[in-house]
């Protein structure tokens, strides 16, 4: 499991250097430098990925997992050096393992430095197998698929377990896999329901929408699935089953993000903005479910601006499912074209250490607004009255 995340010269950051936990978010308002963190790990794995988890010639920025333009893109605009690191700590080594890039002028590239070490002691045993270089990552875009007639079943990809990074997999993922069923001591499983896939995924689905059947229809001559969803809400009739595009975004939007955080122990899962398309109380299931994969053992990251996600994860500590180590708050800011990072404390009561501005802190400063009396002057109330005809 990935205990510390540091980049030095990579983008917005002159140097970063945050603890990551079982479960972390990442806030701060828009162009701070979250999406950054993901996409550095996103590089890194894409770059490992053709050189069979070897030391790659390169970093390949533009690829199957993320593209984020050419060699002068990601450099840090006050660098002193035109080189670049990306590095992680793992609780399964005794060191840090990375890998150092140099720039290449005429091919606006980053070539691997060999001669930097892979740890900081030498290269670590195994660091090609663990998260994020190896073993299984899933990640989900901000900008995934929504509803559509018709997705791919590409059997093949499906069966390597890939739900693609916009979700576009994700039926085409679940078709084999709608009988898989939870462990008895998995905490994401339904006591009361047969712990089949399909039936725990239908679970958390129907915190988003109450009482929501997820159909899957396989058109095998179209090599195609057609998703439907049906709700038979409690003290209501059951509906026939609707077009994934007759029943609006949120549904849709959520799935791969519950399928991720419903992936095996040991899985990296990384995901941007889950509450989109959500109401509230479906952010706050997508909270609850993000803090109970985390006790199973998935590490989940969360790039997030939703005070309900976090306020969800709060509620979590605040109840005893998660201990304050096992959750991390980072607030990202920038100044001119640096970012920087504060992290607050978690106590157990749910609580946190302190507030930076514009940390979640919109609500408040409207009701301040909203609290404060209206200011009418003579002129004002003059202008009702011959509004009202007298």
């Amino acid at each position: 499991m990935i205990t510390n995340i540091r980049l030095e010269n990579f983008k917005c950051f002159e140097m970063l250097d945050i603890p990551i936990a079982p479960l972390t978010l990442l806030c701060g308002v828009n162009g701070m430098g979250k999406s950054s963190v993901f996409q550095a790990l996103l590089a890194l794995r894409q770059s490992v990925e053709p050189a069979r988890f070897a030391v790659p010639e390169e970093l390949i920025l533009a690829g199957g997992r993320v593209d984020i333009g050419t060699g002068t893109d990601v450099l840090f605009e006050d660098a002193k050096e035109e080189t670049l690191r990306i590095e992680v700590k793992n609780d399964a080594t005794a060191d840090p393992y990375g890998l150092s890039f140099d720039y290449v002028a005429h091919a606006n590239q980053w070539k691997t430095n060999r001669k930097s070490e892979t740890c900081q002691q030498g290269p670590c045993k195994g660091w090609n197998e663990l998260p994020p270089v190896g073993g299984d990552l899933v990640y989900v875009n901000a900008e995934r698929v929504g509803p559509r007639k018709l997705y791919p079943l590409q059997e093949t990809v499906a069966r390597r377990g890939d739900i693609g990074d916009r979700g576009e997999r994700s039926p085409a993922y679940l078709n084999p896999r709608q009988g898989f069923v939870f462990p008895a001591d998995d905490p994401r499983g339904v006591p009361d329901q047969n712990g089949k896939l399909q039936a725990v995924l239908e679970y958390w689905l129907s915190g988003v929408s109450p009482g929501v059947r997820l159909h899957l229809e396989k058109i095998t001559e179209a090599d195609a699935l057609q998703t439907r969803f049906s709700f038979d809400r409690k003290g209501d009739v059951e509906t026939r089953p609707y077009r994934a595009t007759n029943v609006g975004f949120g549904l849709s939007y959520t799935l791969p993000v519950l399928i991720a955080l419903l992936s095996l122990p040991g899985t990296l899962c990384l995901i941007e903005n889950p509450e989109a398309h959500l109401h509230p109380q479906g952010q706050a299931k997508v909270a609850e479910l993000a803090a109970l994969a985390a006790i199973a053992g998935v590490q989940v990251i969360l790039e997030t601006h939703s005070d309900h996600i976090m306020d969800g994860i709060r509620v979590a500590v605040h109840d005893a499912v998660l201990t304050p180590e096992q959750v991390r708050f980072h607030y990202f800011d920038r100044v001119g074209g640096r970012s920087i990072v504060s992290t607050p404390k978690l106590n157990s009561d749910g609580r946190l250490s302190d507030w930076p501005p514009g940390f979640f802190d919109q609500h408040d400063k409207n009701l301040v607004k909203l609290l404060k009396p209206r200011h009418c002057s003579a002129l004002d109330g003059l202008k009702s009255l011959e509004s009202s005809g007298f």
